[in-house]
């Protein structure tokens, strides 16, 4: 992704800073920096990006107020906690427009929600994505949630892509809400405040 499908997200009590394109986790900013110029932080991670957060994350977590996984685990792929091995290799083997597309609308599971989306699809090139793809499957190995830095888990209950109930399967039960929804679940909301509010946070 980048942050074009999520610009209708406002926010009336937070700056938002996002991380997005996982092939390389290092960052030219200094993020433990800014988050100690604020008060509160929050972590919200969402696909591949909840992997990706613990990475980066695991080592300041003492700094983040809320810490939420939304539709990933600590092993995005994987036959039993995440996407099957198979998909994945399936999934870059074949990635061109056409597959990238079927990929989104899988993302959403609604006609109605998946125009929206395509409306405001990220800028990013086939080649990109797939590079990107092909990198998170070298090095997106498995954590175990026990040294998990998320404080809660929020899995929808018609996701097509980390299917739902490999997710289940991770997370410990007692952290997890259930929400109706598919992978792509943002246009259920206005706003990151809104997002925030839904996950009890």
């Amino acid at each position: 992704m980048d942050a074009r499908p999520l610009k209708h997200l406002v926010s009336d009590n937070y700056d938002v800073l996002m991380l997005y394109d996982y092939s390389h986790l290092e960052s030219a900013i200094d993020i433990t920096k800014i988050m100690r110029g604020y008060e509160n932080t929050s972590l919200v991670s969402w696909s591949m990006g909840v992997w990706a957060g613990q990475q980066i994350f695991a080592g300041c977590q003492n700094l983040l107020t809320h810490r939420i996984a939304i539709n990933g685990t600590l092993c995005p792929i994987d036959d039993r906690y995440g996407i099957p091995v198979k998909t994945v290799r399936a999934t870059l083997e074949n990635f061109d427009e056409k597959q990238r597309l079927k990929f989104y609308f899988r993302m959403c599971r609604d006609r109605e929600l998946y125009k929206k989306f395509i409306k405001n699809q990220p800028k990013r090139s086939v080649a990109d994505q797939k590079q990107e793809l092909s990198n998170l499957l070298k090095t997106a190995t498995c954590n175990t949630q026990q040294k998990a830095v998320y404080s809660r888990a929020i899995v929808a209950e018609h996701d097509f892509v980390i299917p739902t109930q490999n997710q289940l399967q991770f997370w410990p039960e007692k952290i997890v809400k259930r929400v109706d929804g598919s992978h792509f679940l943002f246009y259920a909301y206005t706003s990151w405040d809104a997002l925030l509010e839904m996950t009890g946070a």
